[in-house]
Parts: structure tokens; sequence; C-alpha cells
């Protein structure tokens, strides 16, 4: 199976990558040492892609061990890694381990695909949670060309705080979230109103939305980047109204980022593949169609990291590869329950 990766620009024969991955992990990585075996991997990798997939996802991994053991799944004489974590705005955090290859890659996948829409970085503010997430993109601004200004936002344990600001409205939800990030909102703003050469800005779809009560003038900012399953196709045309470039993605500590794009109403999602690899598994534990729905399984496949995990409360759909994504993405992810505004 070749591949082409635009954002590299070059081909690979997937079979041998994956083949390659695997039997690093048998022989370096304590838990899949307890799970692979040279003719466990020889059974799992076919010339049919969605085969391989199927064959994959009888090793999903169970992700509390990402909350308690984590360190079982660093390979042997792995070193200069940074450690990476879920928000936790939904339940106690998840790890895993980034070697400074990947953090590059990610940074490198982000700034192909931003220079794909036309869009010159300026400066930038970027919100979001320390960890990984903090070096790829201020990484991903500076080789754009930009300076960032990073702002920690402390989101544990933030969804239930919000869920019930949003019952009571929108003028009570934004007076929450004003109160929470009260110093991250004035730090946006003294960086807004110094710096003039800022034109993009990262952040929660909700405080985009609502850009000049959060942080004053809109000023020169061109494009925006946001991401979670609480953004919708129409929050997406909302944001489409006020800036000229939006940018969707759908976030995960594991694997970064995976970037959408917005055809038909639909938001669409293509991760960095082949270091993380979307398909969609059915009720029966068959994988999708293209068009078909059920809960997003995703492989890392990485010298740093392998993981085999199925959102099991989530749905999306299959979608097809496209000229700049050949590769499967999900379309429209939500969460089975109540998700959160940011």
């Amino acid at each position: 199976m070749q591949f082409y990766i635009p954002y590299e620009d070059r081909k690979i024969d997937f079979e041998a990558y994956l083949l390659e991955v695997l039997n690093f992990h048998f022989r370096e990585t304590p838990y899949w040492r307890r799970r692979l075996s040279p003719h466990v991997i020889d059974e799992v990798i076919c010339n049919n892609l969605d085969e391989t997939l199927h064959n994959l996802s009888e090793f999903e991994v169970d992700q509390n061990l990402l909350r308690t053991g984590w360190m079982n799944f660093k390979p042997k004489g792995l070193s200069g890694v940074k450690c990476s974590f879920s928000s936790g705005t939904t339940g106690p955090q998840k790890y895993c381990l980034w070697s400074e290859d990947y953090i590059q890659k990610q940074a490198e996948y982000l700034h192909y695909y931003f220079g794909k829409i036309g869009f010159r970085m300026g400066n930038a503010v970027i919100h979001g949670p320390s960890s990984v997430y903090k070096d790829v993109n201020e990484r991903f601004v500076q080789l754009s060309g930009g300076t960032p200004y990073f702002v920690g936002l402390r989101v544990e344990g933030l969804k239930p705080i919000i869920e019930n600001a949003a019952c009571k409205g929108t003028e009570e939800l934004i007076r929450v979230v004003n109160e929470y990030f009260a110093p991250e909102i004035e730090k946006t703003r003294r960086f807004l109103e110094n710096d003039e050469e800022i034109n993009f800005i990262r952040s929660a779809w909700m405080m985009l939305a609502s850009f000049e009560t959060f942080f004053g003038e809109k000023r020169n900012i061109k494009a925006v980047m946001t991401s979670g399953l609480g953004y919708t196709p129409q929050n997406h045309k909302l944001l489409t109204q006020k800036f000229k470039h939006v940018i969707p993605s759908y976030g995960y500590f594991a694997f970064g980022d995976a970037l959408g794009i917005y055809i038909n109403g639909n938001l669409d999602y293509y991760p960095a593949f082949p270091y993380a690899i979307f398909t969609v598994i059915k009720e029966d534990g068959e994988i999708a169609k293209h068009g078909e729905k059920g809960n997003p399984l995703f492989i890392i496949a990485r010298k740093d990291l392998f993981l085999v995990l199925k959102e099991n409360n989530e749905t999306a759909e299959k979608t097809q590869p496209t000229d700049n994504y050949p590769w499967n993405g999900i379309r429209n992810p939500q969460r089975k329950t109540k998700t959160s505004t940011l």
C-alpha cells in the first residue's frame, strides 16, 4: 500500500512502515512485549488497509492505563521525550510521551496545511494547556515566520462548570468564562493591544464567537483555529462570518491535531498520517465503509508511541481521502453525552 505524504513530500510503503513500528515496540516497549509477537505481527499486517486496521482493533488499549501506567508505553532507551496530557475537562487526565522528532513533525504538518489556505502568518496568540501542545504550536508559528504568545489555560474539571452556566443562558456562560479565565483574558488583551502584527489566534470557539466581549477590538485578526467536540458545522459558519480564515481541528493528546475541512455543511478531519491513522468501527466490530457511522478508532503508530484507542463515547462517519489528505478521515465527531461548550 503506497501513500503519498504531501506535508513531507514523499511516498511511503505503509505495510513496511507499520511492520517496522510494530516490531520495534515488540522489542523495546514493556506493554507491547506482553501483547505482541513476530507471529502475531505477521498475521496483523496484510495488503488491505481495512483488514489491517480491523486486525489492529483487537489490540485496543484500556485508556485507564494512560492515567496510571503510561510509562509502560515508553520504549526502552527512549530519551529526550516530553510529556503530553489530556485536558482533564471530562475526567482524570491521561498521559503519554512524545519525542522531539514527533513534535517537529506535528509543527511541520500544521505549517504545510496552513500554507495551502493562502494565509501569511504574522504573530499569534495561542490558548491552551501547557505540555507538548505549547511546544508544537509555538514551533508551528515560528516555522511560519511569526512570534507566538502562549497563554496557558486551566481546564481541569472545567466541563461541569461550563455546562451549569450554559443551562442558564449565554449571558451567564460569558460571565462565568470571563470570571474563570480573568487573568488569561487580561493577558490576551495586553498582547493584542501592544502588538499590531498579531493576525492569528487559537482559542475555544465560544471565545472567538464573542471575541469583542472577551478581548476587545478584533483589529488585525485574519485567521483563527479552534477545536473541541462542542464545535459543530453551525458554529463554524458563525465564525466564518467574523474571520477570513477559520481552521477547525480535532485535537487529541496522543497525536496532536487533525486538521479539518468544512465541506457541504460537514466538518471532516484528517490526521498527520502515517503517525496517526483514523478509521471508524461499527457496533458489530467491523470497519465502516465510507459514509457509515460508528466509533472513531485511532492508531498512533510512531517509534516513540504505539497505541490503539477506540472512542466509545463518540460517534463519527468515515470519510473519503482527498487530494490534500490522501488517507481516511472522520466526519462530524460527536460525544454521545452532553458536550462542553469549550
